[in-house]
């Protein structure tokens, strides 16, 4: 029967994975310049008295290929931990370039894929498009705001997930970036598998997250 099914922890974890992360890459990199990311966080949830973000864990890697287009990848580490794999593939481009007070806009289209090890014949496939508008501040700073759309394709739904963060260097190789997101805004999560703890006015969930960039 379990060739049949999804298992409970698989769609536990590909709900849990919706915009879990941080937006990576904010800006495309020139062409050639590689760099490791990571990202930590999620979802509020209750643990005793109070709430914490679920520790979900991304890592992986994002590319100059060319002047326009960057490429991206990560391995989700959390499903590991429950059996199952999850990854995702994108690419990100730019429509407008920072202007005075026109900030830069930045689009990217991506593939998460998850599928528990045991059976392996029914992953769950979420494409998703973002976009975010950053501005520079300073040399180095970038502050940034935008939404991840995914679609989901069983029970199909769209999930809008309103987002904000910061981004800035800590040295000459690492750099910095701290993100809030209201994740699903536009689903009600006032019961259910995964009952919002942090919703607003009964939409979504408030999520937290701190990442890392690495150039190589």
């Amino acid at each position: 029967m379990r060739n049949l099914f999804i298992s409970p922890s698989l769609l536990i974890i590909s709900i849990l994975s919706f915009s879990c992360g941080v937006t990576q890459p904010v800006r495309i990199l020139d062409e050639g310049k590689t760099q490791l990311s990571g990202s930590l966080g999620g979802p509020f949830i209750p643990i005793g008295s109070t709430t914490i973000p679920v520790p979900y864990l991304n890592v992986g890697i994002v590319h100059g290929s060319s002047e326009d287009l960057t490429l991206c990848g990560n391995l989700h580490i959390l499903p590991i931990l429950f059996g199952d794999a999850g990854l995702d593939v994108g690419i990100a481009t730019r429509l407008v370039k920072q202007k005075e007070i026109v900030p830069e806009v930045t689009a990217k289209t991506l593939l998460m894929v998850f599928s528990d090890f045991h059976s392996g014949i029914h992953p769950r496939l979420y494409p998703q498009v973002s976009v975010n508008a950053s501005y520079l501040i300073g040399n180095a700073d970038l502050v940034y705001f935008g939404a991840d759309n995914v679609y989901q394709f069983s029970r199909p739904h769209l999930l809008f997930t309103p987002f904000i963060g910061f981004q800035f260097p800590i040295s000459s190789k690492w750099i910095g970036q701290i993100e809030t997101k209201w994740v699903a805004a536009n689903i009600n999560t006032s019961h259910g598998i995964l009952e919002g703890q942090t919703n607003i006015s009964n939409y979504g969930n408030t999520s937290f997250f701190i990442g890392f960039l690495y150039s190589l």
